[in-house]
């Protein structure tokens, strides 16, 4: 399981209680990094058991932190080439790991291309990660679940954008597949750009499938082979959408992109990441937040309260990203990641208030793809791929309440994509990677992959979406 405070408590771990005394107490230095390490194409980030080593997925590989000293970040171990001998490799668009005890699992490609597959490591040895296991499949794998026993794969390669379920046998079998269109058929009538399964979490024998506009999906899976819907957050109407235009791919309502519980499963967080596209009607497209239920009663969320996006001058694509991004709820600690509107902390022990601690940004050069607890920090993944030439990195924060000094705005004057103001603060250090992607002029994309990023540097926003409009997975 990745590293969990509840669980490192009840193992003895008493250096990880949490350093609150009231909500707003914060430490008197500068809120800012205690230290970033330059990892090229860093996209998901998970922490270990221990608390302290940090894997993170890099686009053509992926790469081993040891965050032990959050201060001093090493990188003990850098995987790039992966799947080099195969007659379509290396595996590319390599946008998620998961940890599961010493196991590792590297998937991709996030969007289309060959070849693709489930990579499964033994991380025992940190520094040393072997490959065990090889699945290939026949659908792009955005995101991964995984448990001791199977791997949960967002399978988007057919038009019913399903969760595939695969035994962890030798060799691994898929066992099942799943879709929101099995419960309601209607949304096959709908663009698959628009109901993308994008992401998928596994705790306690529950699934959480966020399947963006076709809403957020809890899925019992105590028998992987069989699973049943336990209950739905439900967005939209399929009947609403058969029409709708490619914008709708990007703006609110829907856009479900990552859904995850808390320890104990009582409080559920679901995210949208969404833009501006259509400023000409109601301005309401995005960015999006993310939205706490009570699942107390996992058979009927309701839902308690809502943490909006910081404002940007330009919600749009071409302009500074703010929307949310992957996040962590970890006791009573919300872990968020806002792309350039940078990474926040909240005090959640009162779901229905959660109230921000500390927050910190630098748009010019971070991006933030996730933000996830540690063993004496919280760790932040930056993504190079959105248009302000931002850096991929890991970087370490302070858990606890603090302020940034001379903050740069994020609704200030925007030059591509970021506010002019911005200055870089954090340590650099030349890039680990030196591996050039590879580039597939039939890669297609969905709404939420990240692809449409890389995109947007070098055509801008309007090349985009004719783009996505002929991509060949929708």
């Amino acid at each position: 399981m990745e590293f969990s405070r509840r669980a490192a408590l009840k193992a003895g771990g008493a250096a990880l209680t949490l350093p609150l005394v009231g909500r707003a107490s914060a430490h008197p230095e500068p809120y800012e990094p205690r230290d970033s390490v330059a990892i090229e194409g860093a996209t998901e980030a998970v922490v270990g058991p221990d608390g302290t080593t940090v894997f993170v997925a890099a686009t053509t590989g992926f790469a081993v932190v040891d965050a032990s000293d959050p201060t001093d970040l090493t990188v003990l171990a850098d995987r790039c080439g992966l799947l080099a001998d195969h007659e379509n490799g290396p595996l590319d668009g390599i946008h998620d790991v998961k940890i599961q005890g010493d196991r590792l699992a590297v998937v991709g490609p996030a969007n289309a291309g060959s070849p693709s597959a489930l990579l499964l490591y033994d991380v025992s040895t940190p520094s040393d990660p072997v490959l065990e296991t090889v699945y290939e499949t026949d659908y792009p794998i955005h995101n991964c679940a995984l448990t001791d026993s199977h791997a949960y794969l967002t399978a988007n390669g057919s038009d019913r954008r399903e969760l595939a379920i695969v035994a962890l046998d030798d060799p691994p079998r898929e066992v099942a597949r799943w879709s929101a269109a099995d419960e309601n058929p209607a949304w096959l009538d709908v663009p698959g750009f628009l109901w993308s399964c994008h992401d998928v979490f596994v705790q306690d024998e529950v699934a959480y499938v966020a399947h963006w506009d076709a809403g957020t999906w809890l899925l019992d899976v105590s028998t992987p082979s069989e699973p049943t819907v336990v209950s739905h957050i439900a967005p939209h109407d399929p009947a609403d959408l058969a029409d709708a235009p490619t914008s709708q791919g990007y703006e609110l309502p829907g856009n479900h992109h990552y859904a995850a519980p808390n320890d104990d499963a009582s409080v559920l967080a679901v995210n949208s990441e969404a833009w501006e596209t259509t400023p000409e009607d109601d301005h309401a497209g995005g960015p999006g937040g993310i939205t706490l239920y009570d699942i107390t009663d996992p058979a009927s969320p309701r839902e308690l309260s809502h943490i909006p996006a910081p404002e940007s001058a330009d919600p749009g694509l071409g302009g500074t990203w703010t929307t949310s991004h992957n996040f962590e709820l970890a006791g009573t600690r919300l872990y968020t990641s806002w792309y350039q509107g940078g990474v926040k902390l909240f005090d959640v022990r009162d779901p229905t208030d959660p109230f921000e601690l500390a927050w910190w940004r630098q748009p010019a050069e971070a991006a933030f793809w996730t933000a996830r607890a540690a063993a004496d920090c919280f760790v932040a993944s930056s993504y190079a791929g959105v248009p302000a030439g931002t850096r991929g990195a890991l970087y370490a924060f302070p858990d606890h309440a603090g302020y940034q000094p001379d903050a740069p705005s994020l609704t200030g004057t925007t030059t591509t994509g970021a506010t002019t103001n911005a200055t870089t603060t954090a340590a650099t250090r030349p890039p680990t990677r030196t591996q050039t992607p590879k580039t597939d002029e039939s890669e297609g994309g969905t709404p939420g992959f990240g692809v449409l990023a890389g995109v947007l540097g070098a055509a801008g926003a309007a090349s985009v979406v004719r783009w996505l409009r002929n991509e060949p997975n929708s």
